[in-house]
């Protein structure tokens, strides 16, 4: 097939086939062949075939013309094989190959009958389709020979189709596949290797061999020549002969791998048609390994292959989503979690400084009541008390940060921010000790001791994100706001609320509070204003 081999500026090489009756080359996205530099016109020039194969060449009014063989065109020029093309700072070779020997094949040779099988259709479907295609005569060794491959072919489609569907783990898939490919005769080594949104390699599966390589075997290097190749046409790659595939001729990496020959296939994923890795296997020993029919046969196997470990990528994605959100739901209220959920993006993590108002809360003199009851009566009357304040913390909106011991500490304002963090804040420590009055009256008819809380909150610019070592990560705030929110609920006595200034200019309209003394804490130099909420005359909650 004729094709154009163009020259891009760092001196690499891609290859485009003329398979349509008229290509236009351009600057402009709309374009087949796109040359992206401004010495090229949005529409530059247009390449036809006509009825007869002949191929030439027209300029479209371009700025700097389209040099043929040293010479700018004012007219149609036809092509001769092996014609020098210039266009803008691009350089394109003509060719008209008579032989496909050392050429990159391609999926669009495959056999209708294979292409319907990567679309789907039923293996019995496709054995009659593929058997129409032989209603020549043949004779009785043609004739055995055709069934022969046939019976391999349907035979390696049906061991794919079972071991692929079923439920492994992506690595175990990958590892099958390849297994599968060694199914096919010359392959001689074979690995997957996965990719990302951009085409950069991120993981490779361990590379299996036939036989068990030498010390000195030379490991395998991937070409990003036939990476790109294979990312642009989104179709298996059939290398007969390294050394006379001049696509492939400045590809340093393939001749320091010592491979001869080699099969590549994409790994397309059904869902958004994106190229997410690739099925490798090559020969070192000899060129000529593998044949059109072979690639057909490894094209099938990879297309399944796509679909089967697509469909468990997905299945881990819903898995993970499902332990994040069982995760989250610990310590975020559900709305919260909702709302990272619909807007991921919303959630800074890592690191960054943001205005949260932090609440503090602890049982008054619950050491030294613990130390008169039996353990067991302390873990219950702990869970109880913790149950009813995440419970109030949750129902504002706020995230629980963490228990230390008798107190628990939470978060307004990150990972998300609603805009009231402070009133949400102050709402949740009235809710505390109406949760602390409810238990009371319920110790109180059973004759158990009570127990007294004091609420501390603040508000300010802390550092919040992950926080910790990568065995563990917890999600926090850090800073000297922090600490002051706790030295506010040192200072709280039991069935208190207490807040810094900062907290009462962002609620002063929405509680009925008081002024109280300025008071000293640790790592202050100055006292600090205090004010308490009346629990009594509170608004209702937001």
């Amino acid at each position: 097939m004729a094709r154009l081999i163009v020259t891009l500026p760092d001196g690499t090489h891609t290859t485009f086939e003329i398979k349509k009756p008229a290509l236009k080359l351009g600057r402009g996205d709309q374009n087949d062949l796109v040359l992206p530099d401004g010495s090229v016109s949005r529409f530059h020039a247009e390449v036809k075939k006509n009825e007869l194969g002949a191929i030439s060449i027209t300029d479209k009014g371009s700025t700097n013309g389209v040099i043929v063989d040293g010479k700018r065109i004012t007219c149609e020029t036809f092509l001769a094989d092996g014609a020098q093309i210039k266009v803008g700072i691009f350089g394109i070779k003509f060719e008209a190959p008579q032989e496909a020997v050392g050429v990159v094949m391609e999926s669009a040779k495959m056999p209708v009958a294979l292409r319907e099988v990567l679309q789907g259709k039923s293996l019995h479907t496709e054995y009659r389709a593929m058997s129409s295609q032989f209603a020549t005569e043949e004779t009785p060794q043609q004739k055995i020979e055709r069934l022969t491959k046939e019976n391999f072919l349907f035979r390696l489609l049906y061991d794919a189709g079972k071991a692929l569907n079923e439920k492994r783990s992506v690595d175990e898939l990958a590892n099958q596949v390849v297994e599968l490919a060694f199914r096919i005769e010359g392959v001689e080594r074979g690995t997957i290797l996965f990719l990302d949104g951009q085409g950069e390699v991120t993981k490779q599966t361990e590379v299996r061999y036939r036989k068990t390589p030498a010390e000195e075997a030379p490991k395998i290097i991937f070409s990003k020549t036939i990476l790109k190749r294979l990312m642009q046409e989104r179709a298996p790659i059939l290398v007969t002969d390294l050394t006379e595939d001049d696509r492939f001729v400045s590809s340093l990496s393939m001749k320091i791998s010592g491979m001869q020959s080699a099969m590549v296939a994409p790994l397309i994923s059904p869902n958004d048609e994106s190229v997410f890795g690739v099925l490798y296997v090559d020969n070192l020993s000899r060129a000529l390994a593998f044949t059109q029919e072979e690639l057909n046969v490894l094209a099938v196997v990879a297309a399944q292959a796509a679909q089967a470990i697509d469909g468990q990528f997905a299945h881990e994605r819903l898995a993970q989503e499902a332990m994040r959100r069982q995760a989250f739901g610990r310590f975020l209220a559900p709305e919260v979690v909702q709302m990272i959920e619909a807007n991921p993006d919303g959630v800074r993590l890592g690191g960054v400084n943001q205005r949260v108002s932090v609440l503090f809360c602890d049982i008054r003199g619950f050491t030294s009541m613990s130390e008169t009851m039996p353990p067991e009566k302390v873990v219950e009357i702990l869970n109880g008390y913790f149950d009813g304040v995440t419970k109030a913390i949750f129902e504002h909106g706020g995230t629980l940060d963490k228990y230390i011991g008798d107190a628990a500490m939470a978060i307004f304002g990150a990972p998300i921010s609603k805009g009231n963090d402070a009133q949400r804040a102050v709402h949740a420590g009235l809710a505390i000790q109406k949760v602390v009055a409810d238990l009371n009256r319920e110790a109180a008819q059973r004759g158990h001791p009570q127990i007294h809380v004091g609420v501390g909150i603040n508000t300010g610019v802390v550092t919040a994100g992950n926080i910790g070592s990568p065995q563990r990560l917890d999600y926090t705030v850090i800073g000297d706001e922090v600490n002051l929110a706790s030295r506010m609920c040192g200072k709280a006595e039991a069935g208190q609320v207490l807040i810094t200034e900062s907290t009462y200019n962002e609620v002063r309209n929405q509680f009925r509070m008081s002024s109280l003394p300025p008071v000293t804490v640790k790592g202050k130099a100055l006292p600090i204003n205090v004010f308490a909420v009346q629990c009594e005359d509170a608004a209702g909650a937001s």
